[in-house]
């Protein structure tokens, strides 16, 4: 009998295999199989593995390894043995609110450092992992930032409030992004007398996280909102609050000036932005939503 299955990816120690086929039940690419009561894998296993683990995870008896990291980075028991109740999860999700004001007091490196390792087991496609983030906790960058944000819409405005100015922007804007424009004329305005009375609508004075990802890739847009979902709930666990950033998402991925400001890659695309901070708020109640859109077949 051989001692061990072992290729680029994967190590296999046959010796203490209990046969079990938990590893053949769990494999979402079918990889492992039986064949004469022994396990085997698949030629294609180097090819066709998406490295997730879950043949590591399931194993009764620890002998499969993927070889991408380090021993030490294993998980001796299951973590689902602690996970918190409903109830206790549904509180954390209803307590949670979109915080826009913040007290001035800096976030510890450490504690944006277990955020991002809450964003880091976040589920992505075909467990890709394809995501990155960027932690802008510099002030005077976030206000470079939201200066930049506001210059550029002040240009547009004029440019729209001005017949010579629209004629140029229809020889760069396709129709239908004008019309979108124009028809957000009015509460870019609003946005604009905000931020002259001294609102930073644009990053709310946080602090900055921004997640993003190779533009070739797929997913990078539905990977970096789950790893942003994450790190949203994780804050409220340290007494921390985070508001979702829109519109420095479609300016981070449209301005160079702002990419060059993060030193985002010129490959990568921006999926999400949050900013977050130590609330200067707190709500009494909870608002209600409406009601549920569901479909039951």
């Amino acid at each position: 009998m051989m001692s061990s299955i072992e290729n680029s990816i994967i190590k296999i120690d046959m010796n203490n295999c209990t046969k079990c086929k938990e590893c053949v039940k769990d494999c979402v690419a079918n990889l492992f199989y039986f064949e004469q009561d022994n396990l085997q894998i698949v030629e294609s296993f180097e090819d066709r593995c998406i490295e997730c683990g879950h043949c590591e995870a399931v194993c009764p008896v620890n002998v499969i390894r993927l070889k991408y990291h380090k021993d030490e980075e294993l998980e001796p028991r299951s973590v689902r043995e602690e996970v918190p109740t409903y109830d206790k999860f549904l509180n954390l999700v209803l307590k949670r609110r979109s915080i826009r004001r913040f007290k001035e007091k800096p976030i510890p490196k450490e504690e944006i450092e277990k955020l991002l390792k809450i964003s880091r087991y976040s589920p992505t496609g075909g467990n890709s992992e394809n995501v990155y983030f960027t932690v802008v906790q510099d002030r005077s960058t976030v206000t470079a930032i939201s200066r930049h944000i506001t210059k550029r819409l002040t240009s547009l405005v004029n440019s729209l409030e001005d017949p010579k100015g629209r004629d140029l922007l229809k020889k760069s804007r396709s129709e239908q992004e004008i019309k979108q424009v124009v028809e957000n004329l009015p509460s870019i305005k609003r946005k604009l007398d905000m931020i002259e009375k001294g609102i930073d609508f644009w990053c709310w004075n946080g602090e900055l996280i921004i997640i993003h990802g190779d533009k070739v890739e797929g997913g990078i847009s539905s990977n970096s909102a789950l790893a942003a979902a994450h790190i949203m709930l994780a804050a409220e666990t340290l007494g921390l609050g985070a508001c979702s950033l829109g519109y420095l998402t479609n300016f981070a991925n449209e301005y160079q000036t702002i990419r060059e400001l993060i030193k985002i890659p010129s490959n990568h695309t921006v999926g999400y932005c949050l900013t977050m901070g130590y609330p200067d708020v707190k709500y009494k109640r909870i608002p209600a939503r409406k009601p549920l859109k569901v479909q039951w077949f």
